[in-house]
């Protein structure tokens, strides 16, 4: 592990993503149990608040996962959320400064809304992603997450969709958002290409 913590850290070998960068260390601890539960995906008796099925177009690429240790939002079957060095991430519901409990449905996503991006919010967010990046490739589409949990803890973060593949960053620090939480958003069944202009 780096000194310097952060929300889907490139230098992170475990990935859990979505509550404060002083919790990263604890959660990275718990990531192989997180994910083993998330196979589970069974959310029978969730409270009727709880988010469960998702808006389109973050619906492509994501879902909503039952575990043992609450809700979690993860890919979409065909679909794998990868941290550059390529283990899985999962945003958590529950959001945690020590070991995850295993709280089951009663840790969930209240609220979770997806807004297009345009104009000085996606070149602000589009820059801070696209650090290191080839500045000649065509750009894409932009959204913004908002996630609430029951808890009352808000997660923004900001997708990139390149139509065959796309990219995560989450904004963990009063919205400022963070280049070192870049992930990979890959279909499984389509190899990704470059985004072609539009005619």
């Amino acid at each position: 592990m780096v000194t310097r913590l952060a929300l889907l850290s490139f230098s992170a070998l475990t990935i859990i993503a979505g509550f404060q960068v002083s919790a990263t260390a604890a959660a990275s601890d718990a990531a192989p149990a997180i994910s083993d539960a998330a196979q589970t995906h069974d959310c029978t008796g969730s409270p009727p608040d709880a988010v469960t099925t998702l808006p389109a177009p973050l619906s492509r690429w994501a879902q909503i996962v039952c575990t043992p240790f609450g809700h979690m939002l993860a890919s979409r079957r065909g679909w794998m959320w990868l941290a550059p060095d390529l283990d899985p991430v999962f945003i958590p519901a529950q959001i945690m400064d020590k070991n995850p409990e295993q709280l089951g449905n009663k840790i969930y996503f209240t609220k979770i809304d997806i807004e297009r991006v345009k104009g000085a919010e996606f070149n602000d967010a589009y820059k801070t992603f696209h650090e290191g990046f080839d500045d000649s490739e065509v750009k894409p589409d932009g959204y913004r997450v908002d996630m609430t949990t029951v808890q009352g803890n808000t997660i923004r973060m900001y997708f990139f969709d390149y139509d065959t593949y796309a990219w995560g960053m989450s904004c963990p620090d009063n919205n400022k958002c963070d280049p070192d939480t870049r992930f990979m958003v890959l279909d499984r069944s389509t190899p990704p290409k470059p985004r072609q202009p539009s005619i």
